[in-house]
């Protein structure tokens, strides 16, 4: 009987199961981890908003993998003084729940979806507890860290964006490269690995002909208006010569902002909003052209758009620039079409070609989903996680280091109860936290 390494996975103020590319990158983790061998349990301390439910049940499973609503609820409230309220009460819950998971026996590891652009106090009591029950934690870094901002809090200056961690998942090459040179800065031995967005692409059924009409996909978030404008600005170039086209736009891009980018322009543009997982994927299907706008900025360099996975999974077309990680997966004209950051009149001819030539268009679709295969299938990274959690766990026993191994495929089996019911006594690697 292989020992099982017991991972808790704590969703950082997400919702879960259902929700934007932060919540579908948490499940995908979950069931990574799950499928290589580890019991996984998701602890949700994030809520859907006042005025949107995606999430009913406050426990269940999604995936096989258990998840609870740790505050016995899943929408936030109205009211602002007991949305505050409730982050404290929030805090206190974690607390409780991390300790009686630890002193159960059960935790023996923990990944926390903390933040990446600001601290949130959240992470000292993560830290706290981790210091006192002994286990390691490993963070999710996925955006360009509060480190490098151009203007700082004077506690974003004082506490590294690594603070409280053990362990680090790197999205793109970046953001790996920068963990190095923070660790050389603070003299800490942060253990990494990089691990690029995630997709399950048996989920996504690939396209099997070219679309019936002419439609250009963008799933968007409320964070990226700057995006949306750009978009749109290609979008008129492109009606001058496919007048018949149709913007569609999902997810949480503001009416405003979409009203004032796209004025004169609502025959021709559709705002989605929030739509169902099956919706989405339905969304997907009908697009002719994908698009993910991306920016020679920090940002765009150090983040690894989630959808970018999904859209090549669906087997359409997708239409991107040259920055940060795309040039390692996807070469124009091949399994995508790429062009130079910033460039509306390119961007818009990209888009014009692919309307052009569907069959071309369709075969570089299939390139696409070849892509997400090889690279972005969410199985492809179980060991390799399991594996991080077990390289930041030392404990004075060198055969738990093995036993703890053994719940990966292909580690030599380990007999008897979980890794956690060997010993308690186990200590972290290195120092455990910054300052």
């Amino acid at each position: 009987m292989q020992a099982k390494l017991n991972i808790g996975v704590l969703t950082g103020r997400l919702p879960y199961p259902n929700g934007l590319g932060g919540t579908q990158r948490i499940r995908l983790m979950a069931r990574a981890m799950a499928e290589a061998g580890a019991a996984v349990n998701v602890w949700v301390d994030g809520l859907d908003g006042s005025t949107e439910a995606r999430n009913f049940q406050v426990a269940g499973e999604k995936d096989g993998i258990p998840f609870e609503y740790l505050l016995g609820k899943t929408q936030a409230s109205p009211l602002k003084w007991r949305r505050i309220l409730d982050r404290f009460v929030m805090a206190w819950v974690t607390r409780r729940r991390l300790a009686g998971a630890a002193q159960g026996q059960s935790l023996d590891g923990l990944y926390f979806y903390t933040s990446d652009s600001t601290p949130d106090f959240e992470r000292l009591v993560v830290r706290n507890q981790a210091r006192r029950h002994r286990f390691p934690v490993i963070i999710d870094l996925r955006e360009a860290p509060w480190a490098l901002k151009s203007k700082r809090t004077p506690v974003e200056k004082m506490v590294s964006p690594l603070w409280g961690a053990d362990g680090v998942i790197c999205i793109s090459h970046f953001l790996k490269n920068w963990v190095e040179e923070e660790n050389q800065r603070t003299g800490r031995n942060v253990r990494l690995i990089e691990v690029p967005i995630l997709v399950d692409a048996n989920e996504i059924k690939p396209a099997t002909a070219p679309p019936a009409g002419k439609i250009v996909l963008f799933a968007g978030s409320p964070l990226y208006d700057e995006t949306l404008r750009f978009l749109v600005a290609a979008m008129e170039l492109v009606w001058q010569r496919h007048a018949d086209c149709h913007l569609v736009i999902t997810g949480g891009s503001t009416e405003a902002t979409l009203g004032l980018a796209a004025k004169g322009r609502s025959g021709k543009v559709r705002h989605a909003g929030f739509v169902e997982r099956s919706a989405l994927l339905g969304e997907y299907a009908a697009a002719s052209v994908l698009a993910v706008p991306l920016f020679d900025d920090v940002r765009s360099h150090a983040r690894f758009p989630t959808k970018l996975g999904e859209y090549l999974a669906s087997g359409r077309p997708v239409v991107t620039n040259w920055v940060g990680e795309i040039p390692r997966y996807l070469k124009d004209g091949v399994c995508a079409c790429v062009t130079a950051p910033g460039d509306v009149a390119a961007f818009a001819e990209a888009i014009c070609r692919l309307l052009d030539h569907q069959t071309s268009a369709h075969a570089i679709g299939q390139r696409g989903r070849q892509v997400a295969e090889q690279h972005f299938h969410y199985a492809n990274y179980g060991a390799k996680i399991c594996e991080l959690f077990c390289s930041c766990l030392r404990a004075d026993s060198p055969t738990l280091i093995e036993d703890r191994k053994s719940s990966i495929p292909g580690r030599r089996a380990a007999t008897g109860q979980s890794l956690s019911g060997r010993t308690h006594a186990r200590v972290l690697s290195g120092k455990s936290f910054y300052e």
